[in-house]
């Protein structure tokens, strides 16, 4: 019995021993895994840096222009609010309807209500502008970040910051992007290379009429002038829509008028570009000038927004208006067709005759 119990006391000494040994320090339990992040730090297109949701579920939408790149990359069911005037645009309510059950939220201007934006708990605020236009909504508690942009070079960097921040198949979609207006530019590039200065010829963008608005120098409008193989006249002209005495377009005096439809992110709807030409006829002057009497006045396409302005459409913008100034070196690029195939590949909407003709403004009054 004695030696039992001296077994016994043994084997507990043991186990006791064994207990303090595993409670030394040198567990060798794997660690716990690192938390899924739950957000990342993007920048914007005015250099600031914003935390934003891996997840974005809920897009505010400040800059016009910029809800066209939304619906392209897949986002437009993610959309809460949207600007003023946007659904103004027919074509835009034809590809998207659900455009029109969306709450214009943001004013002209990008004014918007706070409280009423708070009700829609948006994950994120895609914003018009940088620096002071973001704090509201940072003060608020929602992410903002600047889309915006102001040269072409801007463009595809702006919409693959969409993608980023979107998530999914945006990047993807932002990439496929990319690669096509990189390929369109190196071809209107390659075609203009050997351009003689003087057969570049000059050209005034009109945004509207009246008062005269055009657009100049610094702005998007010149840089797709000049990629385009023209001269931009109102190049002195500071950044876009600057009002203008006639005047001044009759000193300019231009080759060519290109006259763009308002709307979109000026208060304007009028039906056509053609209505403002029409307005514009009656003022003293027209038809003194050169693109007037060499028929050289051009309706700019409107699709989903106008081509000419801060939108994904900028990559058929190029190509129409180098097809449009020297349609002799662009004589095997269809437009027509051209333009059915972008919204078939980047909005998957098959393009009628009908939509075409609204989009080129073909016989429009």
């Amino acid at each position: 019995m004695r030696t039992r119990l001296l077994a016994l006391g043994a084997a507990a000494g043991i186990a006791a021993l064994a207990a303090g040994c595993g409670s030394s320090g040198s567990s060798t339990a794997a660690p716990a895994a690192p938390a899924t992040p739950t957000t990342q730090v993007v920048t914007g297109m005015s250099g600031e840096k914003a935390t934003v949701p891996l997840k974005v579920d809920r897009i505010a939408e400040q800059f016009p222009a910029h809800t066209v790149t939304d619906i392209m990359l897949g986002a437009g069911d993610r959309l809460v609010a949207i600007p003023q005037n946007v659904k103004t645009l027919p074509f835009l309510r034809t590809v998207f309807p659900r455009i029109n059950d969306l709450p214009e939220l943001f004013r002209n201007g990008g004014k918007v209500n706070m409280e009423e934006l708070l009700k829609l708990k948006p994950d994120l605020v895609s914003t018009s502008s940088g620096g002071d236009t973001l704090t509201p909504f940072r003060q608020a508690g929602i992410p903002a970040v600047n889309t915006a942009y102001n040269t072409f070079a801007e463009l595809v960097p702006s919409i693959e910051l969409s993608g980023k921040m979107y998530g999914g198949t945006a990047p993807a979609k932002a990439k496929a992007y990319a690669d096509y207006v990189n390929a369109k530019l190196k071809l209107v590039r390659s075609r203009l290379a050997n351009l003689p200065a003087d057969q570049a010829p000059s050209v005034v963008h009109i945004a509207s009429y009246p008062p005269l608005v055009v657009d100049g120098g610094t702005s998007l409008i010149d840089a797709w002038i000049k990629l385009g193989g023209g001269t931009d006249s109102a190049s002195g002209v500071k950044g876009t829509h600057v009002t203008v005495t006639l005047e001044q377009l009759l000193r300019w005096n231009p080759d060519v008028l290109v006259v763009e439809t308002p709307g979109g992110d000026q208060g304007l709807a009028a039906n056509t570009a053609q209505s403002v030409i029409s307005a514009f006829e009656k003022a003293p002057g027209w038809k003194s000038l050169k693109a007037v009497q060499t028929n050289r006045v051009y309706l700019n396409p409107q699709g989903l927004y106008p081509w000419d302005r801060f939108g994904p459409e900028e990559a058929l913008q190029i190509q129409w208006i180098a097809k449009t100034l020297h349609p002799d070196l662009f004589k095997d690029l269809d437009i027509r067709a051209e333009t059915r195939s972008f919204y078939q590949k980047f909005f998957d909407y098959q393009v009628t005759d009908a939509d075409l003709d609204q989009i080129l403004q073909v016989g429009t009054k």
